[in-house]
């Protein structure tokens, strides 16, 4: 299996809604598209069609308890794109404050979402995306230690400017692949595409060369229960995301692709602010 981290610095990048594109994409150009949500949100499978949040999930197994080991496997669900889900779930009555935040739990057991992830009965060529909370956090360091490849999603803000040097230090210090991705892009906001191309000057090949635009359609979408590339295909947005898809799906069978790595590297020993 191979296993993309799907992480921000901010909050409202976005994150969720690409994991769900981007794994319908992929199941889309027949690979077994697992999306997995380590993220007390907990919101995927709404974006998957479920009318209200899951209470089966990953959260349960974390915090122990009769049964806690198989409910996890029977939260997954699978979509009407074929792509595999499994919520990040909630706890039941009495422990709501582990239902709120699990971070303790998490810190305690590193290495935890790659070992459940790793137990998973799909076939090797599976690829599964994992929508984390938002770093630094608990579970953004969890999916970041379970993923072969980062996906960093920026929004064109100052905040998500300012915060991407510790972020690329971070993905440095473990080790990690990592390209980056501009979300809910407006070209005719001047401002949007001075930060856009400064985000390219400093990022080099490890920005990738696709913009996705922001696009009313995809709220619109998740209101009605949709998948966004299937109700508006011929969309910007919807190209944008094809793009990546296409991307991800050539990483994951090893086709040579640009390797940003020194790159971040070097952006993260000089510590600059882009």
């Amino acid at each position: 299996m191979k296993t993309i981290a799907i992480v921000s610095s901010v909050g409202g990048a976005g994150r969720t809604t690409l994991t769900a594109a981007l794994a319908g994409l992929l199941a889309a150009r027949e690979h077994v598209a697992l999306a997995a949500e380590c993220d007390p949100r907990n919101v995927l499978a709404l974006h998957f069609g479920l009318r209200e949040r899951a209470r089966e999930g990953l959260v349960p197994h974390l915090a122990g308890g009769p049964g806690a080991d198989d409910a996890w496997s029977r939260a997954a669900l699978q979509s009407d794109d074929g792509v595999y889900v499994l919520p990040w779930g909630s706890l039941a009555d009495g422990h709501e404050s582990l239902d709120d935040d699990a971070s303790a739990l998490l810190d305690a057991r590193p290495g935890w979402l790659r070992e459940l992830l790793g137990r998973v009965d799909l076939p090797a060529h599976t690829i599964a995306l994992v929508d984390a909370g938002t770093w630094p956090s608990a579970h953004a360091r969890q999916a970041i230690d379970a993923a072969d490849l980062v996906l960093g999603v920026l929004t064109p803000c100052a905040s998500a400017c300012a915060t991407l040097p510790r972020l690329i230090a971070a993905l440095v210090r473990a080790g990690k692949r990592s390209v980056f991705v501009a979300n809910a892009v407006v070209p005719a906001r001047q401002l949007h595409m001075d930060v856009v191309s400064l985000l390219r000057a400093r990022l080099g090949a490890a920005m990738l060369p696709y913009l996705v635009h922001a696009d009313t359609g995809v709220p619109a979408a998740l209101a009605a229960g949709e998948n966004f590339c299937l109700s508006a295909p011929s969309s910007q947005a919807a190209h944008d995301l094809n793009g990546i898809a296409s991307w991800l799906s050539h990483w994951s069978v090893g086709a040579s692709l640009d390797a940003p790595d020194e790159l971040l590297a070097q952006h993260a020993a000089r510590g600059s602010t882009p």
